[in-house]
């Protein structure tokens, strides 16, 4: 008998109320994510082997990184140039054509999009490098890269072990690392003439990152002193008056370590190593090219000469 008349309470209950009542717990459908563009924080302009530094503080500020051409080809002094591909060099039309122009091949990076600073921090790794003149000149170059000042210049890997002339030490980084923070990435260029006006990042950039690699390699692989020759050879060009940065001596790369010590050669190893075992041999990352030197990092407020 109950039964019965709970089954009648029920009938008398309006339909689109239970249907109410259903939907009011039934779970909302997940929302399409929809992919949003990456924002760009930070410029990187990575620098590798035997460029120079020019920090000039003028109006505008503006940073002139840049590798020499050799005033003899026989010198063995010459480099190959990389842009964001370690695998080949520019094309042989690039080439061509940048040979005909004093900057070699050219890049600028605008101000526009960029965070501005007036001064710029430079890794104290670089001490033994950097150096003050306002007697400077720009020889025939094979790239030429005018940049605003950046935030910060570091290096990455360990620093070469150098003797100067004078007969002091020091440690040299064989690398820089230019870092930029960014206000409007849309505005954000960098422009060759000879590669088409604007020019496209590395495929390789981490999360956030806008990255260009740049890079000078020897022409002649197997020229033990191209370093301290190159290194030598640009002061005394482009910076007379920094007579007391000359070299005598640069570490060789690990490259080199290892075809003279015979360290890279395979032999067994036990599985468990114990304090007799010798230590680990590590690799810089950063030497992809092999160009065991940079130029000097020179502060000026003066315009090159001649």
């Amino acid at each position: 008998m109950r039964r019965r008349e709970l089954l009648k309470a029920l009938a008398t209950v309006p339909v689109a109320s239970a249907l109410g009542n259903c939907l009011q717990y039934r779970p909302s459908p997940t929302p399409t994510a929809t992919p949003s563009k990456e924002k760009i924080h930070t410029v990187q302009i990575l620098l590798e082997g035997a460029f120079t530094i020019v920090l000039q503080k003028n109006k505008p500020n503006r940073l002139i990184a840049f590798v020499p051409r050799s005033e003899d080809e026989s010198h063995g002094l010459d480099h190959n140039f990389y842009f964001n591909d370690l695998t080949r060099g520019l094309p042989e039309e690039v080439l061509k054509a940048a040979r005909k122009e004093p900057e070699g091949t050219h890049f600028r990076l605008s101000e526009a999009g960029l965070r501005n600073y007036p001064e710029t921090y430079v890794n104290p790794g670089f001490a033994d490098f950097e150096a003050y003149t306002q007697k400077w000149h720009l020889p025939d170059r094979v790239v030429t890269l005018e940049l605003p000042f950046p935030n910060s210049i570091n290096f990455s890997g360990r620093p070469l072990r150098v003797e100067f002339t004078t007969g002091r030490s020091g440690h040299m980084p064989t690398n820089y690392i230019l870092e930029y923070y960014v206000e409007e990435a849309e505005r954000v260029t960098l422009t060759c003439p000879q590669l088409g006006e604007k020019c496209v990042p590395s495929p390789n950039c981490p999360p956030g990152v806008k990255r260009y690699f740049f890079g000078v390699a020897p022409t002649e692989k197997e020229n033990p002193k191209h370093a301290l020759d190159f290194y030598n050879s640009t002061l005394r060009r482009c910076f007379p008056d920094l007579c007391e940065h000359f070299l005598a001596y640069i570490e060789p790369s690990e490259k080199n370590k290892g075809q003279n010590s015979g360290a890279l050669r395979p032999r067994v190893m036990p599985s468990v190593l114990n304090g007799d075992s010798p230590s680990a041999h590590l690799l810089r990352v950063s030497a992809v090219l092999d160009c065991q030197s940079i130029g000097p990092v020179v502060h000026t407020s003066s315009s090159p000469t001649g």
